[in-house]
């Protein structure tokens, strides 16, 4: 018996493959000649903790579970950074009632999460259309 929750991730339409493997599906019908796709799971079982690849790049967020809450995630191919996430999508702090300030460490989270997230943006608004591709091969 496991933990399941709603996922979904953008990711590079050439990776499709890897994340159906895991059990993501593409979210609606999307254009061909796109670079970049949506695909969700509905049942994603534990969020897929120990099943996300680390060497390809993608961005998603997954809803809370039974166990755990919801997260947003980012990896760039090189680095996978993620964070917990409130109700409306802002960032959950852990807060120091001794110093009267979030920890270092929450910080330090939502500052890498940002970063490598801003990465995977550029690059996928870096990629040329399928149909552009395929005309230069």
């Amino acid at each position: 018996m496991g933990d399941r929750c709603y996922m979904h991730i953008t990711c590079r339409r050439e990776d499709r493959q890897l994340f159906e493997d895991i059990g993501f599906h593409l979210e609606f019908d999307q254009s061909p000649d796109a670079p970049v796709i949506e695909m969700v799971d509905e049942e994603a079982n534990y969020a897929h903790y120990d099943e996300m690849p680390t060497n390809k790049p993608y961005y998603g967020y997954n809803a809370a579970g039974g166990n755990y809450g919801q997260f947003s995630f980012a990896c760039d191919g090189r680095r996978y950074a993620e964070v917990e996430t409130g109700f409306d999508g802002g960032f959950v702090v852990v807060w120091d009632v001794l110093k009267n300030r979030p920890t270092k460490d929450t910080l330090r989270a939502a500052r890498h999460f940002r970063h490598v997230y801003q990465k995977v943006q550029k690059m996928f608004e870096n990629l040329p259309q399928a149909s552009a591709v395929e005309a230069a091969t």
